[in-house]
């Protein structure tokens, strides 16, 4: 197994990210109709900042691995940085090859973190067709 595959279950087994967050902010539940996935988020927000990140899901290792890495992830960005995230930087964040059948298994959490920062600012939601996958 390659580090990258270890660590991915490692974030599977051992979540660092996934609590419930205290007077959140945003809170939003997205789920993956094609296997089952489901994720509900729930965001502390500062300004144009996330303070406070977590998750609760039920969904295979990629999926729940991808939210919980995402918190280092979006750790330091604004929420304009985090709505420009694309799916390649979410493949590149998991370092593995991610097939088209599990490519909404990888990109769960990000759909759900973006809606959730679109539907706070009052925008549109996005859909899966906006990963092009």
């Amino acid at each position: 197994m390659n580090l990258y595959a270890q660590n991915i279950l490692d974030h599977y087994k051992t979540p660092h990210y996934q609590k419930e967050v205290a007077d959140a902010t945003i809170s939003h539940h997205e789920v993956n109709h094609s296997c089952g996935d489901a994720l509900s988020i729930q965001l502390k927000v500062d300004g144009d900042r996330i303070k406070i990140y977590g998750f609760k899901g039920q969904g295979c290792a990629i999926s729940m691995a991808a939210a919980d890495m995402l918190g280092d992830l979006i750790a330091e960005l604004s929420m304009d940085d985090i709505l420009a995230l694309t799916k390649e930087d979410l493949y590149e964040m998991l370092g593995i090859e991610i097939s088209l059948r599990r490519s909404k298994c990888a990109l769960l959490g990000l759909l759900a973190i973006q809606n959730a920062i679109l539907e706070h600012q009052g925008g549109s939601k996005r859909s899966w067709n906006y990963y092009h996958i």
